[in-house]
């Protein structure tokens, strides 16, 4: 299947699942997994990162265009973190590794690589969020914490995600 085919399957249906699914289930009453950001873990690695950029701008606005909130945060939270992705996969992948593989995707890592790519991520990710939704430093400690659980539940929908959707995941484990 043509990339950009399998691309835009993957944004649409993780834009509508996100929407009709992981925005109706709530932690505690105010922890929302966020597993749209999955399509941008998974774009191939070496993708121009101007590419990347706008993909995760466009998904971003996405959600905030069919979700509740403030509008632009998702666009926002999701632009910061993809310029910030090849950083954290140098640091996360490695070397060896990142170069046998860099004309694939984040789907051919071995899991537990994939887990430390995805949580810094995610975590990067949903700390520009949800400070753009508060708009302040006040409650800083249950801000982190929540920025922190979040995080952590997002990530392991995502990695089941990638279990359950991607054949390569299952003979990397």
């Amino acid at each position: 299947m043509n990339d950009f085919v399998k691309y835009t399957i993957w944004f649409i249906c993780l834009v509508l699942l996100q929407e009709f699914l992981f925005n109706n289930i709530q932690f505690i009453h105010f922890l929302s997994p966020y597993i749209y950001i999955f399509l941008i873990l998974i774009l191939p690695f070496n993708m121009h990162p101007a590419s990347v950029v706008l993909v995760s701008f466009g998904l971003g606005l996405s959600v905030d265009i069919i979700s509740a909130g403030i509008l632009g945060a998702h666009a926002a939270a999701c632009t910061a973190a993809a310029f910030c992705r090849n950083f954290i996969i140098k640091i996360t992948i490695p070397r060896v590794e990142y170069e046998s593989i860099s004309t694939s995707t984040a789907i051919q890592i071995k899991l537990k690589v994939f887990v430390l790519y995805a949580f810094l991520f995610v975590f990067l990710h949903h700390f520009i969020l949800f400070l753009l939704e508060i708009l302040s430093l006040d409650n800083f400690i249950f801000t982190f914490a929540r920025i922190l659980i979040s995080s952590i539940i997002s990530t392991i929908f995502i990695i089941l995600i990638k279990i359950l959707f991607n054949k390569e995941s299952k003979r990397n484990i």
